[in-house]
């Protein structure tokens, strides 16, 4: 008897073939007259009433102990010839009667050393409902290291792929693991955990929306519209608020993960997390009942989003230096905050830490609002410049000395003793008379101690020379600090000089 083409044979769950040959045995001896292939017959046909198809062939060979398992239903019809044609229904008649004629059935091969998958599926999915902030990866490495303690070897990934449910048989000893697993919490018998299960179904189901991954699109997409809407440049502000979102439903994530997620590295990401995101827009959006809603008009969307992108800052820090060469008297620390204070005006927020390296010229790219904000303060001091009447030329590089090509000065010794008292009322720096002075002994010759009096306005004569304490600390200071524009205005470098003071002390 051939198995037609589709024809099922049974579920494909195997049990061991000891006990269905144990049986045949029995039936055999108790009737002599009946021989192996009719037996093998009588199964087929049984088996067939009931849509499983088998050959023949197939049934000697598992009746003559060739094929270790069997399936269940196999084992099944073989019960129920005994019990239509022996009377023994119950499962005590039958061990009684398998004793009384010397047939035993060792322990070990009373159950099979696998089980299906399906059977495992539920006590997996009760396991990462009770246990939130965990994976499968976790739980396969912790059942690999049990499996391990007991002699048992299999990798992690093996493992993973089982409780995932990609295939189709598991080895018992995996069940039993998960059973102690699940005692831990509570959880004593599979019985139990099947009952646990279907009563908490809803939510283990909700438990596994959440573990499961969509597209990343329309998470990239309420990212940028938060970023929009609170003109917030850093991706790492919203990782930190995604992370304390998720940690109200007991859900963990590293704020690294989340912020290469949010920069667009991941093509997709956890339901849980995209959760997490519509909660936080709901929260941090006043009134945005429907976070897919447009907050801003087209041309002011296109304004901030090209702020939030990302520039080269040679052009930022290009014209930071020609603003500071026509105002000799601000240092690079204050442009920093008035440039925080334009983009403040401007909605965005910054720190003149983050803001001073950008205009130095120590970053290579910076952020579209930094430049917008420098070139407002720019065109702000033009339109001031062009309406006193005041020259906007020679605001190239300044120079680092106050010399000419061929040694000479380019301001004279009273030039320089008048722009030098000027700067006194707003200089911070308690080196700057005592710098200023040895500038001038070196263009100028005179004695440092001289210079430094008329700096200060004070009257010099030679026997308070020798009584002038050494100043240690501007030897050690480079005069190059000093500068000067092109047009031929004195200035210093104050945040170079109070950093190496700091550092000295």
């Amino acid at each position: 008897m051939e198995a037609g083409e589709g024809a099922s044979h049974g579920s494909p769950e195997r049990v061991p073939g000891a006990i269905f040959r144990v049986l045949a045995v029995l039936y055999l001896r108790r009737h002599p007259d009946v021989s192996r292939g009719a037996l093998a017959r009588e199964l087929s046909r049984r088996l067939a009433a009931g849509g499983i198809h088998y050959h023949l062939r197939t049934l000697r060979r598992q009746l003559s102990g060739a094929v270790s398992t069997v399936p269940p239903e196999v084992e099944t019809a073989m019960r129920q010839i005994l019990r239509e044609r022996d009377g023994l229904a119950r499962e005590e008649e039958l061990e009684r009667t398998l004793a009384a004629s010397g047939i035993e059935i060792p322990h070990g091969d009373r159950t099979s050393a696998h089980v299906m998958v399906e059977r495992i599926l539920p006590l997996v999915q009760l396991w990462l409902h009770l246990n939130p902030g965990r994976s499968k990866r976790f739980l396969a490495s912790r059942l690999a290291n049990d499996l391990g303690r007991k002699g048992c070897r299999s990798t992690v990934d093996s493992l993973q792929g089982v409780l995932a449910g990609t295939k189709r048989r598991v080895r018992r000893a995996v069940h039993c693991v998960l059973l102690s697993c699940l005692a831990e919490l509570g959880v004593t018998s599979e019985e139990e955990a099947r009952l646990r299960a279907r009563e908490l179904q809803q939510d283990i189901q909700r438990s596994l929306r959440w573990r499961s991954f969509v597209d990343a699109s329309r998470f990239r997409q309420l990212c940028r519209l938060w970023q929009v809407r609170r003109r917030e440049p850093s991706t790492r502000r919203l990782a930190v608020l995604l992370k304390e979102q998720l940690s109200r439903s007991k859900l963990s994530a590293s704020v690294e993960h989340l912020q290469q997620t949010i920069n667009g590295d991941r093509r997709r990401v956890r339901y849980a997390v995209l959760e997490a995101m519509e909660e936080v827009l709901r929260e941090q959006i006043r009134n945005a009942r429907n976070v897919g809603r447009s907050l801003l008009t087209a041309t002011a969307r296109e304004q901030v989003e090209a702020d939030l992108g990302w520039v080269p800052a040679q052009p930022t820090s290009s014209i930071a230096r020609r603003w500071l060469a026509a105002h000799p008297g601000v240092s690079q620390r204050q442009l920093a905050r008035r440039a925080c204070e334009s983009l403040a005006r401007m909605g965005y927020s910054s720190s003149p830490n983050t803001i001073q390296p950008i205009l130095g010229g120590r970053r290579k790219k910076t952020r579209g609002f930094v430049h917008r904000a420098l070139l407002e303060l720019w065109n702000g001091w033009t339109a001031r410049a062009s309406s006193s009447g005041e020259s906007k030329g020679g605001l190239g590089t300044p120079v680092r000395n106050l010399a000419t090509s061929n040694g000479k000065p380019l301001l004279t010794w009273r030039e320089f003793l008048r722009q030098a008292r000027g700067y006194l009322a707003s200089a911070r720096s308690p080196h700057l008379v005592p710098l200023l002075a040895v500038r001038a002994e070196r263009l100028y010759g005179i004695p440092r101690a001289k210079a430094e009096a008329r700096i200060r306005g004070r009257k010099w004569s030679r026997r308070r020379e020798h009584r002038a304490k050494p100043l240690g600390v501007v030897d050690s200071l480079p005069v190059e600090w000093i500068v000067a524009d092109g047009n031929g205005r004195l200035g210093w470098n104050d945040d170079e000089i109070t950093s190496s003071w700091i550092g000295q002390a």
